[in-house]
């Protein structure tokens, strides 16, 4: 019968000599081990994996000798097999070619090795082997104690690791200190995962180094907002000339944190060619972008923003407010008798009348500050007043609430409105009268007299029960 499989391993089909080499396995003949030893060179490479297989069935010194060969395997996958056979044959010889095996191209080859090993009670004699095995092992963070001697370890991660394996090979890369490191990275940056690009430029961001200048600024185009940002927040404090016009470009980018982060970027550099493009951001519709344009245009120092700046003071956001204010008084700590706050005084003056009450508070005190709102203008004095606008947004919001769907709600708004004695609560009420609940509609009736000082036409119809005619 033996003889019959001997014939198969040489037939013509590659699935046939697989099986023969399977069935001669379990032969444990001597004439079946010569005869696989001979199929490792097989042309097929299945057939070759089948082989070394095989020979771990075989657990004799000599089947050491036998697969080491094939350790050097044009195919990973019969590479791996025979790590696998030398392990099952449990020879001690097989120990060196494993740890050869550590430094394989294969990913899957250098985890079975270090397995393998591990099944011997090996222990590595050096920092090498020791990076080596970590790194095989997928302790890829722990590798970095051992400085330089993890550099080639990792590496080969970035080849042929899973996309998470690349991403940490990277960040344990950007912890060591090797003139290798830098090249590595830039090479990183072409990953096809966004995640390992990112973990690039942070770890280009660390390290700090000039050769990184050109390969950063192509990231600004990147397809990919976590890969653009960083690329921004790394270019700045590189403080490269080369980026300053890339930046600038980077401050039209769609997204508000590559916007932000360009900002913040080009506040290394001082440079007077960002003055208007970050001028233009004081009006960006996201908070954390106006208020990096306001901090940077401070550090920058141009007087040309102090105009801009002053009308950024009406922002409704606080923070962003406060950073103009900051840098207002960094560029000209005399900035509310300036040519500047005299040119801005229209535009603050048209922002009283903004659909925002807090707009229309912070144009009245910018108003005030640069004296262009005297308490003899009895319309406009009180705009300065914090109190005006907390009446303003009670009153507001009553208004809005004589629309909600909860009749009580709408009820209660009617007869608040009435007992403030705001003229601006006429319309809204004259609205109310034509409510669909009866109750709201006698409070807004009741609401209205109280501001007139006396009944109406429409009020008498709705207290004695009738309709207006919608």
């Amino acid at each position: 019968m033996i003889w019959w499989t001997l014939q198969q391993l040489k037939s013509k089909n590659p699935e046939a000599r697989c099986q023969a080499a399977e069935r001669l396995a379990r032969e444990q003949d001597s004439k079946a081990w010569e005869a696989l030893v001979g199929a490792l060179n097989d042309e097929a490479a299945e057939v070759r994996k089948a082989v070394a297989l095989a020979l771990g069935e075989f657990k004799e010194d000599r089947s050491v000798a036998a697969l080491v060969p094939a350790l050097r395997d044009d195919d990973p996958g019969v590479r791996e097999a025979a790590v696998t056979s030398l392990r099952q044959v449990g020879s001690r010889a097989a120990v060196d070619p494993l740890v050869r095996a550590l430094k394989d191209e294969t990913g899957a080859v250098r985890f079975q090795a270090a397995k393998a090993l591990e099944a011997f009670h090996w222990e590595p004699e050096n920092d090498g082997q020791r990076a080596l095995r970590m790194v095989a092992l997928g302790e890829i963070e722990k590798a970095t104690m051992f400085g330089s001697e993890a550099v080639e370890p990792l590496m080969k991660v970035l080849e042929d690791g899973a996309y998470y394996q690349r991403q940490a090979a990277v960040e344990a890369l950007s912890q060591i200190a090797d003139t290798r490191i830098v090249n590595v990275l830039l090479t990183a940056l072409k990953d096809k995962e966004v995640s390992v690009r990112t973990a690039a430029v942070e770890a280009l961001r660390k390290i700090g180094d000039q050769r990184a200048v050109p390969p950063l600024i192509l990231a600004l185009k990147d397809q990919h907002k976590p890969v653009r940002s960083m690329a921004a927040e790394a270019l700045g404090p590189l403080g490269d000339p080369r980026a300053v016009e890339p930046l600038v470009k980077a401050l039209g980018d769609r997204n508000w944190e590559v916007r932000e982060a360009a900002v913040l970027a080009l506040g290394h550099y001082r440079d007077a060619r960002a003055v208007d493009p970050i001028v233009a951001l004081l009006s960006d519709p996201d908070r954390e972008v106006r208020e990096a344009a306001a901090r940077v245009l401070e550090q920058i120092g141009d007087p040309r923003a102090i105009g801009p700046l002053i009308l950024t003071l009406k922002d409704a956001e606080d923070t962003v407010r406060q950073a103009a204010g900051r840098a207002l008084t960094a560029l000209d700590p005399n900035w509310e008798s300036s040519d500047a706050a005299r040119a801005v005084v229209p535009q603050l003056r048209a922002a009283l009348k903004d659909k925002e009450y807090w707009v229309r508070q912070s144009a009245a005190s910018v108003l005030a500050k640069i004296g262009e709102l005297r308490p003899t203008e009895s319309d406009t004095a009180m705009l300065a007043q914090p109190i005006y606008y907390r009446r303003q947004a009670a009153i507001e919001l009553l208004v809005n609430t004589l629309g909600d769907f909860d009749r009580e709600l709408r009820m209660a708004a009617a007869e608040a409105l009435g007992r403030l004695g705001q003229q601006v609560g006429l319309h809204p009420l004259a609205q109310a009268l034509r409510d669909d609940d009866v109750g709201v509609r006698t409070a807004a009736a009741q609401a209205l007299e109280l501001l007139h000082g006396k009944p109406t036409s429409e009020t008498n119809v709705v207290l004695r029960g009738g309709h207006l005619s919608q």
